[in-house]
């Protein structure tokens, strides 16, 4: 992370150098490159807490020179778990936010964010989402708890639009996950056809066993009653 860091840095200090104005806008595409991987970083892995509140704090202090790269990264539903795990960085962007114009949150939000909600199937990433943009509107807070930056009415149309997209997603995401979980639980049982093919297999072997000892039985006493009625035939003629 600390090679993250210095890179972006880096990067920072080119587009502040940067005299050539033709030059600039790749300097400012490499700038939100650095901080987007960053961010990456940080959302995919599970980054010590010192180290997350010592680069929270570090890039609240950068956010507004930071500020397009910012607003670029609300674009990405990967990265959203790294703002959750920065949170001085994601008030400062959510002020940010209330600054730009509509037209940009509407395509930021609206635009850019709800395509890629459209197309992730990772429900922690959706669900990340979701907690980013009830932040971004002030959900749960009151006005004076919000500093005085409060989005205007427009971009929150803008972020309502999205975050009902992204809560939409995310319940069909943790749908699927549900059900590939049941289907991973049942493959990992016995089929239950097998167990009564089992069961009826001794069924039929004891079945089969019960009928050839009463054969057995019925044959010795045949045996014995024609042994008998041979005897009392020859009593009858001795007698005779």
């Amino acid at each position: 992370m600390d090679a993250l860091l210095t890179a972006l840095r880096a990067k920072q200090a080119a587009v502040t150098a940067c005299a050539d104005e033709a030059a600039l806008p790749d300097a400012k595409a490499e700038q939100t490159a650095a901080l987007h991987a960053l961010l990456l970083h940080v959302a995919a892995e599970d980054v010590a807490e010192d180290a997350r509140r010592n680069l929270d704090a570090a890039l609240a202090t950068d956010a507004a020179a930071l500020k397009n790269a910012l607003l670029k990264a609300l674009r990405s539903c990967a990265l959203h778990r790294a703002f959750l795990g920065l949170p001085a960085l994601l008030e400062e962007t959510r002020r940010l936010l209330t600054a730009a114009s509509a037209k940009l949150v509407a395509t930021t939000l609206e635009v850019e964010l709800c395509a890629d909600v459209e197309a992730c199937e990772d429900a922690r990433a959706l669900g990340c989402v979701v907690e980013v943009l009830n932040v971004l509107l002030g959900s749960g807070k009151l006005k004076k708890e919000l500093g005085g930056f409060d989005l205007s009415a427009p971009a929150k149309k803008s972020c309502r639009t999205a975050l009902n997209k992204a809560t939409r997603r995310l319940e069909a995401a943790q749908q699927q996950q549900r059900r590939a979980e049941a289907a991973a639980a049942a493959s990992a049982k016995p089929p239950p056809a097998a167990r009564i093919v089992d069961r009826d297999v001794r069924l039929e072997d004891r079945e089969a066993e019960e009928a050839r000892a009463a054969a057995h039985a019925g044959a010795i006493d045949a045996m014995f009653e024609r042994a008998m009625a041979v005897k009392e035939a020859k009593g009858a003629r001795d007698e005779g």
